[in-house]
């Protein structure tokens, strides 16, 4: 598993260096007298944090200007063809209280989910993007999005465990959702009866005891599990059952498979 998050970050960091060396052929400045002007992505890039650019204008002061900022000409946000930063807000910000010229420069962005991609690709921050980084993205471009956003801020799981059960999944949380989240593809199906089943993981979860963040994970894809192939379920039989067998539950926990028997002798 580390060698293909190793391999994979190595992946993205040559991605980022070719796309500012091509970006780098058009380098430009954008001077105090010019009136070209630049947007924000409002709900797709991270907010601007003035502590952020009042210590990157300290750096600038003390080592210069080491990179430029990434401006995208798009027209399929609003109708019209304009210029936005897709990487660089803080430096660009810094810059502007410097009084300094701002060397940037322009790439080509097809679509939404280029746009997105892009973004998580050039974030400037040493800190990879999040799950919740690109639903937070997506959330300004879809209205599943936004829903998974909600979804997510109601019911104490994982986003991607959430959006695998909106997606009429098990809750597992990696390899296809994840990627479903990434590359802008999710949707839900079935809202209603996938939100009855998030509903039904809360009850469940306020009869047991707080879990580690794993025996948390396996005990919710289990219960999904048990949920969509069980033809005839009380959720309220199942509910009281479960109090009384607590200790049953977390023994199960501990050894696979253990725990759709426990579901199958409480339903």
């Amino acid at each position: 598993m580390k060698s293909e998050k190793t391999a994979s970050s190595k992946v993205e960091t040559k991605k980022k260096s070719m796309l500012y060396k091509l970006a780098l052929n058009n380098l430009k400045w954008l001077k105090d007298s010019t009136t070209l002007s630049f947007n924000y992505l409002a709900g797709i890039n991270r907010s601007v944090h003035p502590g952020q650019v009042t210590k990157l204008a300290h750096s600038l002061e003390k080592m210069g200007i080491l990179r430029p900022v990434i401006i995208a000409e798009i027209s399929f946000i609003n109708g019209k063809k304009n210029k936005y930063i897709i990487d660089g807000q803080h430096l660009f910000n810094a810059l502007l209280r410097l009084g300094w010229e701002i060397p940037y420069v322009v790439i080509e962005i097809k679509n939404k989910q280029e746009l997105v991609e892009t973004i998580a690709l050039l974030n400037s921050s040493s800190k990879s993007w999040t799950m919740q980084d690109y639903v937070n993205a997506w959330s300004s471009l879809s209205n599943d999005y936004i829903k998974l956003n909600h979804y997510f801020q109601v019911y104490d799981m994982e986003v991607a465990q959430i959006a695998s059960i909106l997606t009429n999944g098990t809750a597992a949380s990696g390899g296809t959702i994840t990627r479903k989240i990434k590359n802008g593809t999710f949707k839900i199906v079935n809202e209603l009866g996938n939100v009855q089943i998030l509903d039904y993981i809360t009850d469940m979860l306020k009869v047991v005891p707080r879990m580690n963040r794993w025996e948390n994970r396996y005990a919710i894809c289990e219960y999904v599990k048990f949920l969509r192939s069980s033809r005839k379920y009380d959720h309220k039989v199942f509910i009281d059952k479960l109090q009384k067998n607590k200790q049953k539950f977390l023994i199960a926990t501990q050894e696979e498979g253990k725990l759709a028997e426990l579901f199958e002798e409480l339903s």
